[in-house]
C-alpha cells in the first residue's frame, strides 16, 4: 500500500527499511501469517495491562470521608487528588479496552477469531507478551499487582514509555509497545497486503462504534470543591458539574470513530494510529489529540507522579530514586511546592497486598477471590462472543453482557471485597482480586462453572459477618448471558472432559497410579475417574515424590526426572538413559521414573531407539504389550480414547498441551531448549 491515509504518520526511515525488506524477501503467505500472529500478540499486550491498572484503581478510595484534621471529599486537596488519580487511571484502562477491541477488530477482519480467555499474563509480577527489556532502565519488567504509590506509577510509565521517533519496528523482543504496532503497520504498508484481506470477517460482526464511550462517571473528577451536602442542579452555580473535568476527549482518534470497524488497509492503519497516539501522545507530544485537550497515557501517569513526594525533576529530564531517566520529550512537569506525602496517600489508599494469590487464603476468602477471577475470565469470554452475535442483536448483548458484568457486577463486587479484612504475611490487608487465569473449562461450559463458583461462595461464606456485603451480587452473576450455544460448534474441546488441575487424591480399587492418558489398568482410574476400561483413562494420576517441595496440597503431578512417587509413573522423553526412555510409564519404583507427567502429545524421546519419536505412542505400546501378555484375548491395538463432539480424534496422539492448559490444568517440563511443547523449568 503506497498511500498514507490522513492522520496516519508516514513511515519513518526505520519503518521504510523494514517495508523494503518485507517486499524483497517475504512472500504473501508469510506476510499474512505474521500480520495475524502479531495482531494476536497486540491483543494480549493490551489485555495484559488491564488487570494491572484495575488493581491499582480499586486500591484508591476516591471519596474519603476525612477526619477532624482533613475535611475529606471534595473539600481537601488530598481528597481531590485521590479522585483525580482514580479518574486518570480508569480513563487509561478504558482506552486499553478500546485498543484491545481495535486490534481484535483488525484481527477478525482478516478471518481470525481473537482470543482473550485464560490469556491474562499472571502470575504476578509479570512481563508483557513478547518484550525483551522495557522502559528506560532496560531491565526485565516484572510488573506487579500493587496498590497506588509513586513506585507503581513508575511501573505504569514503563508500560507506556514512548518510542523514539525512529525506533526500529519489532515483532518480538520489543522495548516499547509502539514498536509492536510499528511492525504491524509495516506489514500492512507492504505490497503483500490488500484491501480484500480485511473482508474475511464480516464488518457487522466486529465490535461496533456505538458500543464505545470514552467517558463515564468514573473518568470524571472535580477540579475544585463543591457542596456535596446540598446538591444543586447541574446548571446551577456551585454544582458538581461546574467544577468537573473529564479525563478523555471525543477527538482522541484517527478516522471517523474511536472504535472503528475494519474493511481496508486504510481503516486498519487508522485504528493503529489511534492506539499509538493515545498511548504515547499525538506526534510524540504530551497530548493524544489534535485539539491538545487530552493527555496521553504516559503523560497522565507522569502528571500524577509529579505530584507525589519522591518525584525528582531536572531541567534535562527526570529520574526516579533508582536513577532511571525519563525522556526529554515530552518535557516532564515540574513538581509542586507541596507534594503529597506517603502519610497523605495512606488516607485514601486501601491496604491491598502486593501480588496476592488465592491459594494463600483461608477457604471463605479464597472462594470470594476465585469468584472474582472467574467473573473476570467470563468477561473475556463475553468479549470474544461479541464476534459471534448478529449485528442486530449486538447492542443489547453488549449492554447485558459487558456493561452488566464489568460496570455493575465486577465493579461493585471488588468494592465490596475491599471492605473485607484478611491477613497477608502477618499483616491485616483488604481482600483484593488476584486476576488469576482461573479456568472455567471450555467456553461452552464456562457459564455453568461460573455459576458453581457463585454457589461455592454462598456455601463457604454464608455464616461470615461480612457476607451480606456481597450476597446481593451473587444472584446477578448467575443472570449474566449464558453464551454456551455460541461456542458448541466452535470449540474443539466441546464434549471432552476438563483436564483436572490435580491428580485425584485416591484411586478407586487401589490400583497403581499411572503416568498419562490411556495408561490406566482398569475402569474409572483415569484422572477424571470416569472411563470405561483399561487404556481409556483421561490422563495421569501420578503424584510427586516429595510433595513438600511443591507446596500444598500433596496431590501434585511429578514435575521432572526422578521425582515420581512410585512405580509406573515415569513420563520419559526429556531426560534419562536410553533404557529409561524406551519404557515410559513402566518404571519399577520411586525415583526411577523419567520426566514430568502427564506426557503431552508434543513430547518426543531424546535418547534410545525411540529418539525423535512420540513418547506417548511408545508408552501406549509398552503398556498394551504387558496387558496382552496377561490376557492374550485382547485386541492387537489398545482402545481409542474418546475425543470431543467436534473432534473425535482429539486424543489420537495423547493429551495436547493446548487441552491441558486451556481446560483447567497447567504444566511445565524441564529443559531450556523450548522443544518440549510445555515450557521449561526456568
Amino acid at each position: 500500500m503506497a498511500k498514507t491515509p490522513y492522520g496516519v504518520p508516514k513511515p519513518s526511515r526505520s519503518e521504510q527499511k523494514l517495508i523494503d525488506t518485507i517486499n524483497d524477501t517475504w512472500t504473501r503467505e508469510r506476510a499474512l501469517s505474521e500480520l495475524k500472529a502479531h495482531l494476536q500478540v497486540a491483543v494480549e499486550i493490551e489485555l495484559a495491562t488491564i488487570p494491572i491498572y484495575l488493581y491499582t484503581y480499586y486500591s484508591i478510595n476516591r471519596t474519603i470521608t476525612g477526619s477532624p484534621a482533613n475535611a475529606g471529599f471534595p473539600q481537601s486537596p488530598v481528597a481531590r487528588f485521590a479522585d483525580k488519580a482514580g479518574a486518570l487511571i480508569m480513563s487509561v484502562a478504558v482506552e486499553e479496552m478500546l485498543h484491545m477491541s481495535l486490534s481484535s477488530n483488525i484481527s477478525f477482519s482478516l478471518g481470525q477469531q481473537p482470543r482473550l480467555y485464560l490469556l491474562s499474563p499472571g502470575p504476578y509480577p509479570t512481563n508483557l507478551p513478547g518484550h525483551a527489556k522495557l522502559g528506560p532502565d532496560a531491565k526485565t519488567l516484572a510488573l506487579p499487582l500493587a496498590p497506588f504509590s509513586e513506585q507503581q506509577l513508575w511501573n505504569f510509565l514503563e508500560i507506556e514509555y514512548p518510542a523514539n521517533a525512529d525506533a526500529p519496528p519489532e515483532g518480538s523482543n520489543w522495548e516499547t509497545i509502539g514498536q509492536v504496532y510499528s511492525y504491524i503497520r509495516c506489514i500492512i504498508y507492504s505490497q503483500w497486503i490488500e484491501d480484500s484481506d480485511f473482508l474475511q470477517g464480516a464488518k457487522n460482526q466486529q465490535i461496533q462504534p456505538g458500543n464505545y464511550s470514552p467517558n463515564n462517571i468514573d473518568t470524571a473528577y472535580p477540579t475544585a470543591s463543591f457542596d456535596k451536602t446540598t446538591p444543586v442542579p447541574a446548571s446551577a452555580p456551585g454544582s458538581a458539574a461546574q467544577v468537573t473535568d473529564f479525563a478523555s476527549r471525543e477527538d482522541s482518534h484517527t478516522g471517523r470513530f474511536q472504535l472503528t470497524t475494519i474493511t481496508s488497509c486504510e481503516e486498519a492503519l487508522e485504528a493503529i494510529a489511534t492506539i499509538d497516539f493515545q498511548g504515547e501522545g499525538f506526534n510524540n507530544t504530551k497530548v493524544d489529540d489534535p485539539s491538545k485537550q487530552e493527555l496521553s497515557h504516559y503523560y497522565k501517569f507522569l502528571t500524577l507522579q509529579s505530584e507525589l513526594e519522591g518525584y525528582e525533576w531536572h531541567a534535562k529530564g527526570m529520574k526516579n530514586g533508582k536513577g532511571e531517566p525519563l525522556p526529554l520529550r515530552p518535557q516532564p512537569p515540574k513538581p509542586p511546592e507541596h507534594p503529597f506525602t506517603p502519610a497523605q496517600l495512606a488516607e485514601f489508599v486501601v491496604p491491598y497486598p502486593t501480588n496476592p494469590v488465592s491459594a494463600d487464603l483461608a477457604a471463605p476468602y479464597k472462594s470470594v477471590v476465585d469468584l472474582s477471577s472467574g467473573l473476570y475470565q467470563y468477561m473475556l469470554i463475553l468479549t470474544e462472543t461479541i464476534f459471534k452475535v448478529p449485528s442486530a442483536d449486538q447492542k443489547v448483548y453488549f449492554n447485558r453482557a459487558l456493561h452488566m458484568s464489568m460496570i455493575w457486577i465486577l465493579d461493585k463486587f471488588l468494592q465490596a471485597m475491599r471492605g473485607i479484612e484478611t491477613t497477608s504475611k502477618g499483616t491485616v490487608v483488604a481482600l483484593a482480586p488476584t486476576f488469576e487465569n482461573l479456568s472455567l473449562g471450555s467456553r461452552d461450559r464456562a457459564f455453568q462453572s461460573l455459576s458453581e463458583l457463585a454457589d461455592a461462595v454462598a456455601t463457604a461464606c454464608g455464616n461470615e459477618p461480612w457476607y451480606s456485603d456481597i450476597s446481593w451480587l451473587i444472584p446477578m452473576i448467575k443472570q449474566l448471558p449464558d453464551v454456551s450455544d455460541y461456542w458448541k460448534d466452535d470449540d474443539k474441546f466441546a464434549g471432552a472432559p476438563v483436564f483436572p488441575r490435580q491428580p485425584p487424591a485416591t484411586i478407586p480399587g487401589g490400583a497403581s497410579r499411572h503416568a498419562c492418558m490411556g495408561l490406566n489398568d482398569c475402569k474409572n482410574q483415569g484422572r477424571t475417574l470416569s472411563n470405561d476400561c483399561a487404556g481409556m483413562g483421561y490422563c495421569s494420576t501420578a503424584l510427586q515424590w516429595n510433595p513438600a517441595d511443591a507446596g500444598n496440597p500433596s496431590v501434585t503431578d511429578h514435575q521432572c526426572h526422578v521425582r515420581n512417587d512410585c512405580r509406573g509413573q515415569g513420563g520419559c522423553g526429556l531426560y534419562g538413559t536410553a533404557e529409561e526412555q524406551d519404557s515410559p510409564g513402566d518404571n519399577d519404583c520411586r525415583s526411577l521414573g523419567s520426566c514430568a507427567t502427564p506426557i503431552n502429545a508434543e513430547r518426543f524421546s531424546t535418547d534410545g531407539g525411540n529418539q525423535g519419536k512420540s513418547v506417548w505412542h511408545r508408552a501406549r505400546k509398552v503398556f498394551w504389550a504387558k496387558h496382552k501378555a496377561r490376557d492374550p484375548k485382547l485386541p492387537a491395538e489398545p482402545p481409542n480414547i474418546p475425543g470431543s463432539t467436534n473432534d473425535p480424534d482429539l486424543f489420537k496422539d495423547g493429551p495436547t498441551i493446548e487441552w491441558i492448559q486451556n481446560e483447567g490444568g497447567g504444566m511445565t517440563a524441564c529443559g531450556s531448549s523450548g522443544l518440549s511443547g510445555a515450557g521449561s523449568c526456568a
